[in-house]
């Protein structure tokens, strides 16, 4: 339960951290001048300051549910947090009439999201495993997400890939899910063995590479092709991940697998609405450059 309250916190304080600063930043960068002068304009913002304020502490919170909990209830819980992000920016918006509203699709979507968790947690009934890493299967998806990512992105850089944006997207959404793997593991060694531990650099290139496949899949193409692609896979990995490695349990059964498995798509078949929603939504009304709605990043993009 402890885990839980501290997972809805984080999915909150992420929620919080990405409508104050995306809404920081639509009006920083707005005006006029050059690329520096703007940049320097947003980071004298106090939403800006308080918006990386508010994700620093989501990641303090995450840390803690996760070494408080089981992956497998943390880390789908954090998916709530594009449900808030969303309710956060209505209320915000409301007081502006040039921005637009969510629309009933957005908010049905976000319904799914909640009733898939709601689905899946209560299926799964989850059993706590070693909560710490054990065997193989740890390395070897950091080995299997580096060499993935590596053939994806040549394959975008030689232009052979139809939809780099979705395939670079899907390789930034493993990586997330590998990256609260990967946290749980280092948060159950002792600190003083954190210098010469593997997990600790597997976190920090991980967690930066999955950065920077975010940031070229949404410079690469449409957003509506890269963000829920991305946000839609990092619970699954999760989840998948956190049998082999911590040896966390699900509830057995053909009835309680079928449920599990009914709530996890109606979970991820919701973000990917959401996202797709926003995305649409956000679209500058009139434009007929794709590329110029494209710099409109939707509120639910950064989350």
């Amino acid at each position: 339960m402890i885990a839980a309250l501290l997972a809805l916190a984080s999915a909150l304080a992420y929620a919080m951290s990405t409508v104050i600063g995306h809404r920081a930043a639509t009006s920083a960068l707005s005006g006029v001048g050059s690329g520096w002068a703007r940049a320097g304009r947003l980071l004298r913002r106090p939403g800006f300051l308080l918006g990386q304020a508010a994700g620093l502490l989501g990641l303090v919170l995450h840390a803690a549910a996760l070494a408080a909990g089981l992956v497998v209830v943390v880390q789908p819980i954090l998916c709530v947090g594009l449900v808030l992000a969303l309710v956060l920016g209505a209320v915000v918006d409301r007081r502006h009439p040039d921005r637009p509203l969510p629309g009933r699709g957005q908010w049905w979507s976000a319904g799914m999201v909640v009733a898939g968790l709601v689905v899946f947690l209560t299926s799964a009934a989850p059993t706590a495993g070693s909560g710490s890493a054990v065997g193989w299967a740890l390395p070897a998806a950091v080995g299997a997400l580096a060499a993935a990512s590596a053939a994806v992105g040549i394959a975008v850089h030689r232009g052979r890939l139809r939809r780099p944006a979705a395939a670079l997207a899907a390789c930034s959404g493993l990586a997330f899910g590998l990256t609260g793997v990967l946290l749980k593991a280092v948060l159950a060694l002792p600190v003083t063995a954190w210098p010469l531990a593997w997990p600790v650099y597997a976190l920090i290139g991980v967690g930066l590479a999955g950065t920077a496949l975010a940031q070229w899949s949404y410079a690469t193409g449409p957003l509506v092709q890269s963000q829920p692609v991305a946000s839609a896979l990092e619970p699954v990995v999760a989840v998948a991940l956190a049998g082999p490695v911590f040896a966390e349990g699900l509830a057995g059964g053909p009835v309680a697998h079928l449920a599990q498995l009914a709530g996890l798509v109606l979970l991820v078949a919701g973000v990917i609405g959401v996202g797709r929603c926003a995305t649409a939504r956000e679209a500058r009304p009139g434009s007929s450059d794709p590329a110029e709605d494209e710099d409109r990043v939707p509120v639910l993009a950064s989350y």
